[in-house]
Parts: C-alpha cells; structure tokens; sequence
C-alpha cells in the first residue's frame, strides 16, 4: 500500500490532504502540504515517520511553524505537527517539557512554581522542541543555559542527550541538521519569589512590544553578524519600510519581515535575497538566516 491508503488505517493520528501550510505558519504564506498531520503521542508520531519512511515519502516535522518559510509550491511529502504534544511536567527537582508546548505555557509554568531563568524569552510564540533545536535566546540570554537533558526519537528509539553532547552554539545545536526529532526537554531552574519572576516576565514583554513590530513575521530573520546586529545593519543601509510585493522590512525593526494577506512566499524570498545582496555590497557582510525555507522554491 502507499502512504495514503497505509495512513488511512493508522488511528492514532489526524491525517489531512493538501493542507495550506499558510494556515500553520506564523508568516502566513505559502503552498499547501500534500500530507499534513496533528498527532498527540510519541507512538503515533514514530509510527507516522516510519510510515513515511517505508513509503519513501519526504517529511518534516514542525512545531508552531514561526521558524519556517514553506515555498508557494507548497511541500510534496508529510508535515507533521508537534502541538499536541505539549504536556510539562516535573521530573524530581528539573522540569520536564514535551516538544510542542508552547514556550509560554512554559514559562507560565515556571512562574507557578517559582523557577527563574526564561523570563527574556517571554512572548517568543515557539514550542519548546523548536526553542531547543534552535537555542532560542532574547536579551543576552539563551534557553540552552537551562538545558538539563534532550530526549530524540530516531528510527523507533528514544535517545537521551545531556547538556554538553548537544553542541549549542548561536542559534543553532546538534540536532538541528540532524535526523534525530527533538520530543522532549527537560531543564534545571533556580527558585526566585514569584513576584520577582512575574516583574521580569513582564519587563521582558514590554522591551518585545516596544522593539518589535506587530503583525505576521518569523521573528528575527538573520542571525546577527557577531560584533554587529543583523537589525543595525539593516537600518543603517537604508532599507526598513522596503517592500517586494506583499513582504515589508518592519520599520520598527530592521530584522524583521512582515506580511499582508497578499504575500508571497516568493515575495518573502525575494526581499531576503534584496537585504542579503545589499548588505554584502554596502558593508562586506554576509547575512545567514535563521528562518528555514521548506519545499522548492
């Protein structure tokens, strides 16, 4: 049987067909997915992998999808989403956080447990498993400071991975070029008196609503040039408020794109490839993006 029909008798997981990827991105664009999966479990998540595999049909595995760029072509295999698993939990005196929880949920349960560390990374709309594969930071800080354990799925095996075998780096660790699939995270945090937390938490959000544009974006969409910021760089080549069709470069912040309803992909990729070409040439600087581009484009 192929892919579709062995699917069809898999219970444990929702399967939809040719689903718009625009509706579970966080830009707002781009084709549909030829397969597109919400499962709710680590055996239903393996199982549709294997399938995939057997099958010879391409995947990805996302979690809120505001990391990625899915081409208008669309993507002609199975994006499966890790939003419904999103349970966390405590694991003796650590925290454990499944892939798919929402960054918030967990710094929500941080407060009320009185646990400090992740307050900079308040409003982040992430899942966990895409904060680690990343090493979300904001502020000075990153997730990976707290990282205790990481937990992968790979070929029907769980693999446990401590702090110093997941190589974080800026913006990047081990797992993100590999073909492991980050399920779960477990963390250690200090104790602060939960007032203190919610200040930070609260500091956190209005330094994000003061410096960063509202509407749809990826975030920040070039890793920054260290010893300079990618946003910098950006303004002081004249190029915030620059549009290509639908995708504007946010006047408020220079590393963040956002989208009309009339966006593109295309539209998106292109004003990319604009501020690449234009720093390269006004300062000798080769930007790298953060956002990861999916499908063919």
């Amino acid at each position: 049987m192929g892919f579709k029909e062995t699917a069809e008798e898999f219970a444990f997981a929702k399967i939809l067909y040719n689903e718009p990827m625009k509706k579970h991105t966080s830009l707002g664009v781009g084709g549909n997915a030829k397969y597109f999966a919400k499962i709710d479990s680590l055996y239903s998540l393996n199982s549709l992998i294997q399938i995939a595999k057997e099958c010879g049909v391409k995947y990805k595995v996302i979690g809120n999808g505001t990391n990625v760029l899915v081409s208008d072509l669309g993507f002609d295999g199975l994006i499966i989403t890790t939003k419904g698993l999103a349970d966390i939990m405590m694991k003796r005196d650590k925290v454990r956080a499944m892939a798919g929880a929402p960054l918030d949920k967990l710094i929500k349960f941080n407060l009320d447990h009185g646990f400090t560390g992740l307050e900079s990374l308040s409003g982040i709309p992430a899942t966990v498993g895409g904060a680690v594969v990343m090493n979300a930071g904001a502020f000075g800080h990153n997730i990976s400071e707290h990282v205790y354990e990481i937990e992968t799925i790979a070929d029907g095996k769980i693999k446990r991975y401590f702090k110093g075998e997941c190589k974080f780096c800026y913006r990047g660790s081990r797992f993100l070029k590999s073909k492991e699939t980050v399920v779960s995270a477990t963390f250690e945090f200090d104790e602060n008196a939960k007032e203190i937390i919610l200040a930070g938490m609260k500091t956190y959000l209005e330094l994000r609503k003061h410096m960063h544009p509202t509407g749809r974006s990826c975030g920040s969409v070039f890793k920054n040039p260290k010893p300079d910021s990618a946003g910098a760089l950006i303004d002081r080549a004249g190029l915030k408020g620059v549009a290509i069709g639908g995708a504007k470069i946010s006047a408020k912040h220079g590393n963040f794109i956002t989208t009309s309803p009339s966006a593109t992909a295309l539209d998106v990729r292109k004003l990319i490839l604009h501020i690449k070409e234009k720093i390269k040439d006004v300062f000798g600087v080769e930007l790298k993006e953060e956002v990861e581009y999916v499908g063919e484009f």
